[in-house]
C-alpha cells in the first residue's frame, strides 16, 4: 500500500472542483482541492487505519458507481443551502475513483480505500478550519498563495511537456527505413577482443607506473596481438610484468554494439575481421582492440530503438523551438556547480524535478502527467440520481 503521506500530498495538489446539486436530504459537494501544507500537520488525521488481518472488506468493484463512499454531515457550501435542506457532503464511488485516476493512475485497491479515508478526514478538518475562519489568517493566506502558484506552474509545465511528447510520438515506416540506412554503421555489432593497461594504478612494488614504460608495453602487446597471441594471456602477463594489482577487465566482448563502446573505441568496427587497432587512449587506459566478427542489427530488430531515437530527436526539436525566447542565468556559486543546469531538460528529467519539489523530505504537491481529463471532470460533476 502506498503511504498515507503520499495520499495526503496527492489530495493536496487538486484545485477547487466543487459540484453541488439538489438531492434528498441535502446538497452534494464534490471533491475539492485542499491547501497542501496545513493538512499534513494534522498528524492524527493522516495515520493509516489499523490493519485487521481477520476482516477482509468486500471488493470495491461490488459497490455501484453511484453508491456513496463517504457522507460527511455538517460539511457543505452553506451560502447555497436552503433552510429546509441538511448540510452534508456525499462523495460517490465514481467521484472518488475519478480523483484517484487523475492523481495516481493505476493505484491498487488498497491505496484507493485508504485514499477515501484520508479524503474524508481532510474534507472534515478543512471544513472545521473554514468555520473557524483560519483561511483568513495572514500566514495561511501566504501559504495558500505560494502553494497554489507552485501547483499552477506544475500543471502548466506538465501540460507543455505532455503536448511536446504527444507531437513527437509518431514515426512512419519510411522514416524508420531512412534513419536505418543513413546510420547503418551505428547498428554494427559483433565479437571484439580488448586488452587494456591502466596509465595509473596501485602497484605491488608501491611505486607509480612509469607512463613511458606502460606505452612501450602497450605497443608490444599490440604487435603480439596482431600476430595472433591470446588477448587474455597477454593482459595477464602485462599486469604481472608491470606490477599492477588486480586481474584487469575481461578481454572478450560478445556481440557488442559500436554504440556501446566509447567513441574512440567504436572505430574497431571500421576494420575487417582479424584486424587490430593501433594503441588507443580510452578512459584513462591504453587499449588495443581486435575485430573478430561483424554484422548489422536487422532492421526488424532495430525498429523500436529507431522509433525511440526519432522521438527523442523530435522532442528536443519541439522543445528548442517552443522555448528559444526564454533564457535564464543561474548563480553557480549558490548552486555549488561548475556549469549552469538546463532550463528545459528532457521531459523525463523535468517531471522528476517537479516530483522532487522544494526538498527531498517534504515534497510540494504535484499533478499526474495525465492531468485532469474531460471525462474525469464530467464524473466529478455528474449528479447523483
Amino acid at each position: 500500500m502506498r503511504s498515507v503521506r503520499m495520499c495526503a500530498v496527492m489530495l493536496a495538489c487538486t484545485a477547487a472542483v466543487v459540484a453541488q446539486s439538489p438531492q434528498t436530504g441535502g446538497y452534494r459537494r464534490g471533491p475539492a482541492r485542499m491547501s497542501p501544507d496545513q493538512v499534513p500537520r494534522q498528524g492524527a488525521l493522516l495515520r493509516s487505519a489499523p490493519a485487521n488481518s481477520d476482516v477482509r472488506p468486500p471488493s470495491s468493484t461490488q459497490v455501484p458507481p453511484e453508491a456513496p463512499i463517504v457522507t460527511v454531515e455538517g460539511v457543505c457550501d452553506r451560502s447555497q443551502i436552503s433552510k429546509t435542506k441538511e448540510c452534508k457532503t456525499v462523495i460517490t464511488r465514481a467521484q472518488m475513483e475519478s480523483m484517484m485516476d487523475m492523481l495516481v493512475p493505476g493505484a491498487s485497491q488498497a491505496a484507493r480505500r485508504q485514499f477515501a479515508i484520508n479524503y474524508a478526514r481532510l474534507l472534515a478538518a478543512s471544513a472545521v478550519a473554514e468555520q473557524k475562519h483560519l483561511e483568513k489568517n495572514p500566514e495561511v493566506v501566504s501559504q495558500l498563495q505560494a502553494q497554489l502558484k507552485y501547483a499552477r506552474m506544475q500543471v502548466l509545465a506538465y501540460t507543455l511537456y505532455q503536448q511536446i511528447e504527444k507531437q513527437a510520438e509518431s514515426a512512419s515506416i519510411s522514416e524508420v527505413h531512412k534513419y536505418y540506412e543513413a546510420n547503418l554503421s551505428n547498428f554494427d555489432q559483433g565479437e571484439v577482443l580488448r586488452l587494456s593497461l591502466p596509465r595509473s594504478a596501485p602497484t605491488t612494488h608501491g611505486r607509480p607506473l612509469d607512463d613511458s614504460v606502460v606505452k612501450a608495453k602497450a605497443e608490444e602487446l599490440r604487435q603480439r596481438a596482431a600476430a595472433g597471441e591470446d588477448f587474455g594471456q597477454l593482459q595477464h602477463d602485462a599486469y604481472d610484468n608491470l606490477g599492477i594489482k588486480g586481474i584487469g577487465p575481461p578481454t572478450k566482448l560478445n556481440m557488442v554494439r559500436r554504440t556501446n563502446l566509447p567513441p574512440e573505441e567504436g572505430g574497431v568496427f571500421d576494420l575487417q575481421p582479424g584486424e587490430v587497432t593501433p594503441v588507443l587512449e580510452s578512459l584513462g587506459s591504453l587499449v588495443v582492440l581486435k575485430l573478430v566478427s561483424k554484422q548489422s542489427v536487422p532492421l526488424e530488430t532495430a525498429q523500436l530503438e529507431i522509433k525511440s531515437l526519432l522521438r527523442q530527436a523530435r522532442v528536443k526539436q519541439e522543445l528548442d523551438s517552443a522555448t528559444k525566447t526564454v533564457k535564464a542565468e543561474f548563480n553557480l556559486k549558490y548552486l555549488d556547480t561548475a556549469s549552469a543546469p538546463q532550463l528545459f531538460p528532457a521531459p523525463g528529467a523535468a517531471q522528476q524535478s517537479a516530483r522532487s519539489g522544494a526538498s527531498s523530505d517534504r515534497p510540494l504537491p504535484m499533478m499526474s502527467r495525465q492531468g485532469v481529463t474531460s471525462g474525469a471532470r464530467r464524473a466529478l460533476h455528474r449528479p447523483r440520481r
